[in-house]
Formats: C-alpha cells, sequence, structure tokens
C-alpha cells in the first residue's frame, strides 16, 4: 500500500491494452499484411463479382411493386 501512494515508486497504468511492444511502423506493416491476406483478397473479388452482377441483372424498376395499384 505504501509503493502505491509513494509518487516516486508508482509504475503508472497502461491501460486496457497494455504497452505496446515493438514499434508503430511494424505494427502498422503486420496489421496490413493481416488485413490484406489471400483469403480476404478473394472474399473482396467475390463481393464485387456478387454486387456487379446484382446491378446488371436487375430491371430499372420492379413491377411486381406497382402490381396492386
Amino acid at each position: 500500500m505504501r509503493d502505491t501512494l509513494d509518487p516516486l515508486n508508482h509504475k503508472g497504468h497502461d491501460g486496457h491494452e497494455g504497452k505496446i511492444k515493438g514499434k508503430p511502423f511494424v505494427q502498422l506493416v503486420s496489421f496490413v499484411l493481416k488485413v490484406f491476406s489471400l483469403e480476404n483478397i478473394w472474399a473482396f473479388i467475390l463481393f464485387l463479382i456478387v454486387i456487379t452482377l446484382i446491378v446488371f441483372t436487375t430491371d430499372s424498376s420492379p413491377v411486381w411493386i406497382y402490381q396492386g395499384f
């Protein structure tokens, strides 16, 4: 308890995630490599193909919405 109240021996608070290990640039590069993995790139390409198919295969206005009027 005495060490906790003494400002000279206080170690500080590391925060929720603890201290950052390594350099920030190295962490940024490792994060980018995790985000742009081969699996994520293929998932993004598949997403773009599906969106392109939806855009080009839909009609300008759906007729079934206006059938009751």
